[in-house]
């Protein structure tokens, strides 16, 4: 089973992939389907369909939404329980990380363009200006333009996580199997961030680094996407069952 955690203002259908009209999570959920691993997708709260504000959101309420839904799947009768695995994409990388280190319960996490220095990536998402007005701002939610046109709220909370969060302190403490991707053509994410990832891990890990976007490369079709999926599903598929967590 794996849990995929959507990226920054992502729903659990994730973006739409041009030339197969559904959602990258959506698409990949299929993909794995037909390797043998079912998926969970989730909408964190405020975001989607689920309840709440979006304004409202921090990382510390992400990540718990992401270990409610691990511990929800290992209620399941129908879930192996010590094959749980996790799938975060760009800000759902950094959840992803962070449940690793604070639980250590996932039999294997992979990391897909995951944010490794907040600090850094999330002020040049929105522009350094409005990030500081954020950090400075404690009582009404700061609005801000995403470089799509979006608009979204935040509060004072999410902006001081940001400045503080290290997802890679957070997986020294998870010693289980780690698949990084990164791509050599995404510009949100700095270069090397992966490699950073791979040595802060104590555990078995690989790195995988190939010519994509942020998006996998997505508004030119599925190429990139799909080896993608296949060398996840075969790192996640070759790693035996835990049989004792924490």
């Amino acid at each position: 089973m794996i849990l995929l955690f959507p990226g920054f203002g992502g729903v659990r259908d994730e973006l739409q992939i041009p030339s197969q009209g559904k959602g990258i999570f959506a698409y990949i959920a299929g993909s794995f389907a037909s390797l043998g691993f079912s998926s969970l997708r989730i909408d964190f709260r405020g975001s989607g369909e689920s309840d709440g504000l979006f304004e409202n959101t921090t990382y510390s309420s992400q990540i718990a939404d992401g270990i409610a839904a691990m511990e929800f799947l290992r209620s399941d009768p129908r879930v192996d329980g010590r094959r749980i695995f996790l799938l975060g994409w760009s800000q759902g990388g950094l959840v992803a990380a962070a449940i690793g280190g604070r639980t250590n319960r996932p039999s294997g996490i992979a990391l897909w363009a995951a944010v490794g220095e907040p600090g850094v990536s999330f002020p040049a998402l929105i522009g350094r200006e409005t990030y500081i007005r954020g950090l400075a701002e404690k009582s009404i939610a700061t609005e801000i333009v995403m470089p799509w046109g979006a608009s979204l709220k935040l509060r004072h909370p999410f902006f001081q996580e940001v400045a503080t969060h290290d997802p890679f302190d957070e997986i020294k403490a998870y010693d289980g199997p780690l698949f990084v991707a990164e791509g050599s053509l995404d510009t949100a994410i700095p270069a090397g961030t992966g490699r950073k990832f791979v040595s802060a891990h104590n555990g078995d890990s690989e790195l995988r680094v190939s010519p994509m976007d942020h998006t996998f490369n997505t508004s030119r079709g599925t190429e990139a996407l799909d080896a993608l999926v296949m060398a996840t599903a075969n790192f996640f598929a070759l790693r035996p069952a835990f049989l004792k967590r924490t």
